[in-house]
């Protein structure tokens, strides 16, 4: 084979080549014209590859000297809690990299299978950077043979970390990971056991592992049962003077029992006979301010067995044509639990106005808003519309879909004229790069009801912090969690103690929405006793408290990209015991500290205070100041570091660790309205 590869490189910057089996390769510099928009003329050098690709080879192209790495970065410094973060900047800054590879790997076994219009993809946005003398000779040159596998690495010093990732669950440093870049729903268990071996026995690959612009006032309700259990639901919950936005309906389409409990049937219309009255329901929680939410996801169901449907949009779907198709043409039906669902084909704008009209139709009735579940299912081996290979529009999937509901939730608003009062909201749980352009909120998907590190309510607060830090500034997860396990040898159902820890952690997330889970009757509930009531109240006067500055955050999120819940390496990146933190504790914003109580049988938590911007922090509920190495109360201190120390603070239920800056406008708030609601 003879091969032609170009690789652009910074000024400055060395190659040499090592290669292992029969392939040789041979570098030879060149010089570019300078691209259209560039700012600098570009080094480059010509790798020439020839031998047999009969077997695997591996070619290690080594680069050495100070490589220009264009990054997103803001200052972090603090010094003054009451000014804003400074705007990001995007201008490239000199990184030294001491050893630069790009490894190149031709496995002539894979290489044969691949169509011819993928081996020549790379090559011809290769040859486009070429001058037009050379780029015809490149092109005869380099057919028919194409690299399969690229690797680029770099060695790392060793105080470098890496985080981001997308949302993950169970790590928040992934130096020494490989990562996976694939949309996936999280999986049940991720590695914790018993569990993940059961689930996997259930359905196939569902335990997976480790890898995988709204601030309402009041709690999101979740709720199932019907009209008359809502109505109950809502007679207490006023009894209790607790403030709600909105009552989150998931099964308005009607439920149906499998294997893992009670599900929805995929058909997105309201069920007359669950939901009778549907529109009085409706209008009798808007009189109150109590807004209605539903849910939809990207699928369908045949609805043979459903004996009271209207519609049937499985049928209307396939009939249009606008459902992803399997190898032989037919709509793809794919497994889900007990039934097999077919996708709608987002890359046919017929199915975008379809589906628009669907949720057109909820709106019309009354509905404010709705989960956009699922979006990370496309199958590797579909056939689109488009045409295009399903691989690579796998992880595009979820941002057609957060797309199709943010273009009518906006065509909405714009049809309502200037009412505020009359926009939609959506929640979405898969994402991909630009998911944060379209998804107006998200949320962290289905975690166990248990206490576990990789997919419990630790979990949760993981996920939280890492989607926060790549481009998922608005989420939350759902309090206590969902997923329950009610087998005769291994039960996870969820108690009331972890119920109300978690309903304390939300508290001071994005958005405070309860869920009943996947067996109702299996979990404690917010509604199940007078104590769980109470504190349900409680908590949603938390959340309330800092509405005012939840209102902030978000228009911070939206300006700047900065989360709402917050690792605190953000703001404290040279601090080592901060980088080695995972669910242990968050800010909000940057003026409140939430150290959450994530372990049974706990009534007390280890808070750390960083102390290198010169603050103090102030217990909302003892009023106890941290700050300098000292503390104001009595006991004694934990370790001490360079940039902070640690305290035992107590934490008893309804009472969580929480902390605002001392002489902070937005704490001193906070601790008021807290005051006037009967918290404190």
């Amino acid at each position: 084979m003879a091969r032609r590869i170009l690789l652009m490189l910074s000024h400055n910057t060395r190659c040499r080549v090592f290669t292992k089996g029969p392939l040789r390769a041979v570098t030879e510099p060149v010089q570019l014209a300078t691209l259209e928009g560039a700012v600098e003329r570009r080094n480059c050098v010509m790798v020439d590859i020839t031998g047999s690709s009969e077997d695997e080879s591996i070619i290690d192209l080594t680069f050495t000297g100070s490589v220009r790495i264009a990054d997103y970065q803001w200052s972090c410094g603090h010094a003054d809690p009451s000014s804003p973060p400074p705007a990001a900047t995007t201008a490239p800054r000199p990184h030294r990299i001491n050893i630069l590879s790009l490894r190149l790997r031709l496995a002539g076994r894979v290489h044969r299978n691949m169509s011819k219009k993928k081996k020549l993809s790379a090559q011809e946005e290769l040859s486009a950077l070429l001058p037009p003398t050379e780029r015809a000779s490149a092109d005869e040159e380099a057919r028919p043979e194409e690299f399969n596998r690229v690797f680029l690495t770099y060695v790392s010093e060793r105080d470098e970390r890496f985080y981001g990732f997308g949302e993950q669950f169970s790590c928040m440093e992934f130096k020494g990971r490989r990562v996976p870049v694939l949309v996936q729903e999280q999986g049940i268990g991720r590695g914790d056991q018993p569990i993940t071996f059961a689930a996997n026995l259930l359905s196939y690959r569902s335990g997976g592992n480790w890898s995988t612009t709204y601030a309402p006032s009041g709690a999101v309700v979740g709720m199932q049962g019907g009209t008359d259990a809502v109505r109950r639901v809502w007679s207490q919950l006023q009894d209790h003077d607790v403030p709600v936005s909105a009552f989150w309906l998931q099964d308005w389409v009607g439920q149906r029992k499998t294997a893992i409990g009670s599900q929805l049937w995929w058909n997105w219309e309201v069920d007359d006979d669950h939901y009778s009255g549907w529109k009085d329901l409706i209008r009798d929680l808007r009189r109150d301010g109590v807004r209605t939410m539903t849910y939809c996801n990207p699928c369908l169901v045949p609805m043979g067995e459903k004996g009271n449907a209207r519609r049937h949009l499985y049928e209307e779907a396939k009939e249009l044509g606008i459902l992803v198709r399997d190898e032989a043409g037919e709509p793809y039906m794919m497994p889900n639990t007990a039934f097999d669902v077919a996708m709608l084909d987002f890359t046919n704008p017929e199915a975008s106005s379809w589906f628009k009209g669907i949720l057109r139709g909820m709106a019309d009735e009354g509905v404010s808003g709705w989960m956009a579940d699922f979006g990370e299912g496309l199958p590797l081996d579909a056939r689109l519309h488009s045409g295009e290979d399903p691989v690579a529009a796998h992880n595009r999937y979820p941002e057609l879909w957060a797309r199709v509901n943010r273009e009518f939730a906006d065509e909405w608003k714009s049809e309502a004229g200037e009412d505020e009062g009359e926009g939609l909201v959506f929640f979405v749980r898969a994402g991909f790069r630009e998911s944060s352009r379209w998804a107006m909120l998200f949320w962290e998907g289905d975690q166990m009801v248990s206490w576990q590190a990789n997919d419990g309510i630790k979990s949760s607060v993981v996920g939280l912090l890492s989607g926060g830090l790549s481009g998922i500034p608005l989420n939350h997860s759902d309090a206590g969690g969902y997923c329950t396990v009610d087998l005769p040898l291994l039960r996870y159902r969820r108690s009331e103690e972890l119920l109300m820890r978690w309903m304390e952690v939300n508290a001071f997330t994005v958005v405070f929405r309860t869920h009943e889970g996947n067996k109702p009757g299996s979990n404690c509930q917010f509604y199940s006793n007078s104590r769980t009531l109470a504190h349900f109240a409680r908590c949603a006067k938390m959340y309330k408290a800092w509405e005012f500055y939840r209102l902030q955050l978000v228009k911070e999120a939206a300006e700047k990209g900065l989360p709402v819940a917050r690792h605190l390496f953000l703001h404290y990146p040279e601090d080592r015991r901060v980088q080695e933190m995972t669910y242990q504790q968050f800010l909000v914003g940057t003026e409140m500290l939430v150290v959450p109580v994530l372990d049974k049988g706990r009534t007390a938590v280890t808070a750390y205070f960083p102390t290198s911007d010169g603050g103090s922090w102030r217990h909302v509920w003892t009023g106890e100041e941290f700050g300098g190495g000292h503390r104001s109360g009595h006991g004694s201190l934990g370790e001490a570091t360079v940039h902070g120390f640690e305290a035992e603070v107590s934490a008893d239920v309804g009472c969580p660790a929480v902390f605002v800056r001392v002489g902070s406008p937005v704490g001193e708030r906070f601790v008021r309205n807290l005051r006037d609601l009967g918290v404190i």
